[in-house]
């Protein structure tokens, strides 16, 4: 049996949001901090990978896609990067991990759901 890689990103992403919040109520809080982070920062690396190959290979419409990610990827990675310097703000973590949760959730859909409701 086969896995794609969007059913594999998808768990990875949703165990790295449980670690997380689990880190978090247990009293980790700066790795559950730096843990969160890892999502945004792999979005934007891969958006930025798919920038590097340019508009002539990738096509102008998908090299306009990726620069319009990049932005609300960047505003993540700097919330989650800012909840791991400020620790004793516990709800600056939560607000970042309920912004992830949602592009999770996305993510999620879009992996295993979006062809049998389409």
């Amino acid at each position: 049996m086969t896995v794609s890689m969007g059913h594999f990103i998808s768990l990875v992403v949703v165990g790295l949001l449980i670690a997380a919040a689990a880190l978090q109520l247990t009293g980790r809080r700066r790795l559950s901090c730096w843990l969160l982070a890892l999502f945004p920062a792999s979005l934007c690396v891969g958006c930025m990978v798919d920038l590097a190959h340019g508009a002539a290979q990738m096509g102008a419409g998908a090299y306009q896609s990726d620069l319009k990610q990049l932005i609300p990827c960047l505003v993540l990675l700097a919330i989650g990067v800012f909840a791991a310097l400020r620790t004793q703000w516990r709800w600056l973590f939560w607000l970042a991990w309920v912004l992830n949760a949602f592009i999770c959730g996305i993510l999620v859909y879009l992996a295993f759901f979006w062809k049998v409701f389409s």
